[in-house]
């Protein structure tokens, strides 16, 4: 409950922001992460794991916000879903160097396909660098049985486009 009312809380917040600089963020991006997942069921999976992943995407600034795609991929070796892969769409508010987000798509494997959504925030501290934080999570009921992902990562991104 304290999760759920938390995220509606963010994602509200997230929302009713402005933008300052849609610019920093504009265009093409590469990055990698290291990020820790938890799943439930725990049962014959290890359930909470550090894993790293890799992510690339576009933003296209229209001028007070944000609009993007990004892919990734994800190895949660021994999790309930195992290595994951997906795409996203992504709202970014930016302000300045940082650029709070909302994002929502699709993930893939075991158990199959599944609704894959996260917030996030990204600090630009070089004009081609950025560090990123960022939770994401997904579920899936499978034989009547709830499969869930959560996971909490940093990463850095190289952006192409760098003004």
């Amino acid at each position: 409950m304290k999760k759920c009312t938390m995220s509606i809380v963010l994602a509200a917040a997230l929302l009713s922001m402005t933008a300052a600089q849609s610019s920093e963020f504009n265009g093409a991006y590469l990055g990698g992460k290291i990020g820790y997942n938890t799943t439930s069921p725990g049962t014959n999976y290890i359930s909470n794991k550090t894993y790293p992943g890799v992510e690339a995407g576009w933003g296209w600034d229209t001028g007070n916000v944000l609009l993007g795609v990004d892919g990734f991929v994800d190895w949660h070796t021994k999790s309930a879903t195992g290595r994951d892969y997906g795409a996203d769409v992504k709202l970014g508010f930016p302000m300045d160097k940082f650029m709070p987000y909302a994002k929502l798509g699709a993930a893939g494997s075991a158990p199959g396909t599944r609704v894959h959504g996260g917030l996030g925030i990204e600090y630009k501290f070089a004009p081609q660098w950025s560090v990123v934080g960022e939770w994401t999570a997904d579920s899936k009921t499978v034989n009547a049985q709830e499969r869930k992902n959560s996971n909490i990562s940093a990463g850095v991104n190289y952006h192409f486009d760098a003004l």
